[in-house]
């Protein structure tokens, strides 16, 4: 007879706890194979709670609040029937928080990167992509074409030239056709923004209208349905802050930077948009060091940071 789910969760639960404590005996090493051989739904619930505890542990590098969750909701569980719930609401929230974050397009990405880690990659070709913090890519290199698909987040790169193959970056807003240039793409709610370093791309919607011809020191914005110039950039301010992990921001409203810091934080970060409305920020702050990028903005404005578990924070405004 099967395990009803609420006791396989409690028996996987406890199993993966003293798993992760590490002080199991050989004896009990061996009773935790046999059980796991019982069944197919065993080895299937271990890995699944294995899985999620690591994700948090990548996220954050702190495995005591997943041992005080697993561990409370089993001593509830014990007392009455409620901690049946109570488990289930530990072990579902904070992964569906995880698959909120890091969907699948994300996780089997070819190339990712967790947030506030930057990474560079040097491509078969010559050519030198670097991504930013939470940022996914996929890429297709072959005799006829050099393709990059951003999937989230933001990337620089820098083309070497191949007369023979053109180099493309895609996303669900449209195309960037580019030769021997440098330039960084940026997916945005909505649409993707194109900052030019070096030379020049053409440009174009998903919608397949005629390309726009976007040069160094310009930013557009490439929706589905149009390609739109949004003036110049200072291109050495905007190398400054991929080289040394910065956000910079000139008169932004505040909740629009900490759109960009909660993608780096890695969990959830709370905060009432209309209340944080009128504050507007001017700083140079560490994408890198979201935590500490949070605390210099609250030594600055007039919010605090609550801080509810390793994965949740939340700005307010002092009254």
């Amino acid at each position: 007879m099967l395990d009803s789910p609420q006791s396989l969760d409690e028996q996987a639960a406890s199993w993966v706890m003293r798993l992760h404590d590490g002080n199991l005996s050989e004896r009990e090493r061996q009773q935790f194979e046999q059980w796991k051989a019982q069944d197919p739904h065993h080895g299937a619930a271990i890995e699944r709670l294995q899985g999620f505890v690591g994700r948090l542990q990548a996220l954050r590098p702190q495995h005591a609040p997943v041992h005080a969750a697993l561990d409370a909701a089993l001593v509830k569980r014990r007392r009455n029937p409620a901690g049946r719930v109570m488990l289930g609401l530990m072990l579902a929230l904070p992964l569906a928080l995880l698959l909120r974050s890091y969907p699948p397009s994300y996780l089997l990405a070819d190339q990712h990167t967790a947030p506030a880690q930057w990474q560079r990659i040097d491509l078969d070709d010559g050519s030198q992509l670097i991504l930013s913090g939470n940022s996914a890519v996929d890429l297709t290199f072959n005799p006829q074409q050099r393709q990059v698909k951003l999937l989230r987040g933001e990337i620089l790169v820098q083309v070497a030239h191949d007369a023979t193959r053109p180099f493309i970056v895609v996303t669900e807003d449209g195309q960037m056709r580019a030769l021997g240039t440098r330039f960084t793409v940026k997916r945005e709610a909505p649409g993707t923004l194109l900052t030019m370093l070096e030379s020049k791309v053409a440009a174009q919607d998903a919608s397949q209208h005629p390309a726009v011809e976007v040069s160094a020191g310009e930013q557009a914005r490439i929706t589905p349905q149009a390609v739109t110039r949004l003036g110049n950039v200072d291109t050495r301010e905007t190398n400054n802050a991929w080289q040394y992990h910065q956000l910079v921001v000139q008169d932004r409203p505040l909740p629009e930077v900490l759109d960009e810091l909660a993608r780096q934080y890695g969990g959830h970060l709370q905060f009432d948009r209309e209340q944080l409305a009128d504050l507007r920020v001017s700083a140079v702050l560490p994408l890198d060091e979201p935590r500490r990028a949070l605390q210099l903005i609250s030594d600055a404005f007039p919010v605090r940071v609550r801080s509810f578990s390793p994965l949740w924070l939340k700005i307010e405004r002092e009254k």
